[in-house]
């Protein structure tokens, strides 16, 4: 199913990249893998942990991560990251009319059920006319609906960078650290 421009191509796994989230085996057993969750914009497979590959008829992915051995296994992301496009930074800002740059996004949360996505940027760098006029909005909130997101993009840059800096909860604690990261895209989304 087509979920995102055929620009993108989205992974995730303990053997992606060399990470904080790069391991051998997850919680329950299951060697690490690279997992393509989204190819040239079409949906290939989800995540998944023994539970839920079980109840799925699907193999587990090495998804299957705890806090500690105290609780349970959930599945969880690991290193998520979107593969590099052919854009310049430079080309992608030239093409830009009326828009912002943001940087430094931080503290995202999605909602599964209904793909909804809510994160917070340290700062947006206005764009006019292809330039940056030297106005800078702080702090700045994104939200939208994630296939309006990923289908609205139209460039991604040919560099790519990828830090393990955040975590992956599952209510109020439990929490395991993971790496994401990736190219600069080109996209529509509601800020505020």
């Amino acid at each position: 199913k087509q979920v995102a421009s055929e620009l993108i191509t989205m992974h995730d796994g303990a053997s992606t990249i060399p990470e904080v989230a790069t391991f051998f085996f997850d919680d329950e057993g299951i060697p690490a893998h690279d997992t393509i969750i989204i190819k040239n914009g079409i949906l290939q497979t989800g995540i998944c942990d023994l539970q839920s590959a079980a109840h799925l008829n699907t193999a587990p992915t090495g998804n299957g991560r705890r806090e500690s051995t105290q609780r349970k296994a959930y599945t969880r992301m690991t290193n998520t990251i979107f593969e590099a496009g052919s854009s310049t930074v430079e080309e992608m800002i030239a093409s830009v009319k009326d828009g912002v740059m943001l940087c430094e996004a931080s503290s995202g949360m999605e909602d599964p059920k209904n793909w909804g996505i809510q994160l917070m940027v340290n700062y947006a760098r206005e764009i006019k006319d292809g330039k940056f006029t030297g106005r800078i909005f702080s702090p700045i909130v994104m939200t939208g609906y994630v296939p309006d997101l990923l289908k609205s993009i139209s460039m991604i840059s040919n560099d790519m960078h990828a830090c393990g800096t955040g975590y992956c909860g599952k209510g109020y604690k439990e929490w395991v650290k993971v790496s994401d990261g990736g190219p600069y895209i080109k996209a529509k989304i509601r800020l505020g």
